[in-house]
């Protein structure tokens, strides 16, 4: 029988979807894109795509929103486990399977706008303000690969509102963020977003968002999301939600 099974399970791999126990898909709170309504429930943009792409796919799924860096080693160390707003860089692209591009975001120094010092033209001008950003994200690695050092010049915090935290009380200078839903995500930490401005650009940033799963996960699962992915996009169904959410 379990001979069978298996056979039928390659001939029919479509109902086959059905007997397995739901893909996990993770991201961190950060609204419109993912947060935790007031039902308690995952929701936003990113969250509806997911829900949509699963939908097409005939696939069962659960979204959960957590901290990022817990959210990013359960989905590099677990099968059918996903992080559905990562960056694609050059040192994750070898480390994970990815299923396509959700959004895009760009990375900028922002600070408080009343710091009249702090004139930017390049990121060597940065020198000796202290920037302070999520840890696990890749803009830590990025400030490291550049010669900030922790402790020293570069402040690391685990949720967004600690950081914002450390930026409105004078404990940093500047945040390197993406400019996704800057001015929302300030407001939700608790501080007003219009004393704060965008001090340099940085244009060698990594900008494509991903769904992406780790090694463990089955290429047959990863390509039938991608798939259900691309007709999500031709249909008009994914512009429609971003849309929604004025993205």
């Amino acid at each position: 029988m379990p001979k069978l099974f298996i056979l039928l399970c390659a001939l029919f791999a479509g109902t086959c979807f059905a007997l397995q126990k739901p893909l996990i898909f993770l991201a961190e709170d950060l609204p419109p894109y993912h947060f935790i309504n007031n039902n308690g429930q995952a929701d936003g943009a990113l969250v509806e795509i997911v829900q949509a792409v699963l939908k097409q796919a005939k696939l069962p799924g659960k979204i959960a929103i957590q901290p990022f860096a817990r959210g990013y080693q359960a989905a590099k160390a677990q099968k059918n486990t996903f992080l559905f707003s990562l960056l694609k860089t050059p040192n994750r692209e070898q480390q994970f399977k990815w299923v396509g591009e959700t959004y895009r975001s760009y990375a900028v120094l922002v600070g408080l706008k009343s710091r009249g010092d702090i004139k930017l033209s390049s990121l060597e001008d940065v020198n000796p303000l202290i920037v302070g950003t999520i840890r696990g994200y890749h803009s830590a690695n990025f400030l490291v690969d550049n010669g900030f050092k922790e402790h020293e010049d570069l402040s690391l915090s685990v949720t967004s509102k600690h950081m914002w935290a450390m930026l409105f009380n004078n404990r940093i200078d500047l945040v390197l963020t993406n400019y996704m839903a800057l001015d929302r995500d300030i407001k939700n930490a608790g501080f007003d977003e219009r004393k704060v401005i965008p001090y340099l650009s940085i244009k060698d940033f990594p900008n494509k968002l991903n769904i992406a799963t780790g090694l463990a996960t089955s290429d047959n699962i990863v390509q039938r999301l991608s798939k259900s992915l691309v007709i999500l996009k031709k249909s008009g169904r994914y512009q429609e939600i971003l849309n929604k959410y004025q993205l």
